[in-house]
């Protein structure tokens, strides 16, 4: 596994972390201009995502079966992760669920720029 591989991992681990720690200002500034997700409810540009992601309350998080795959200036990381999570103070399942995210090399450095998650949302 090369570094850049590696750095797939780190960076979506720091996401979460972030995520936990309410660092908004972080993860704002690693979500790319032109941004999407998808979720069982639809998709989110990079505004409703941020939103989305604000209302989130996460607890412990045990991300496993992180796959990255170089691709040019993108990195795109598969894994399941296990995570505490409540919005809206519904607490959703902690059972491991898929995500898979794209981190694309930009001049200001690693921007995430496509996110999937498909756990539904209550």
């Amino acid at each position: 596994m090369d570094q850049t591989t590696n750095d797939g991992e780190k960076m979506e681990k720091q996401m979460w972390e972030d995520i936990k720690a309410k660092n908004w200002k972080a993860v704002e500034s690693k979500i790319a201009d032109g941004f999407q997700s998808v979720h069982p409810d639809g998709a989110r540009d990079r505004a409703a995502e941020i939103s989305l992601i604000k209302n989130l309350n996460v607890g412990e998080t045990a991300l496993s079966d992180l796959k990255s795959a170089v691709n040019g200036d993108n990195i795109v990381v598969t894994y399941m992760i296990s995570a505490q999570e409540t919005i809206d103070l519904e607490r959703l399942p902690t059972k491991p669920a898929p995500r898979l995210s794209v981190w694309k090399k930009g001049a200001s450095g690693w921007q995430w720029i496509c996110h999937a998650n498909l756990t539904p949302i209550p």
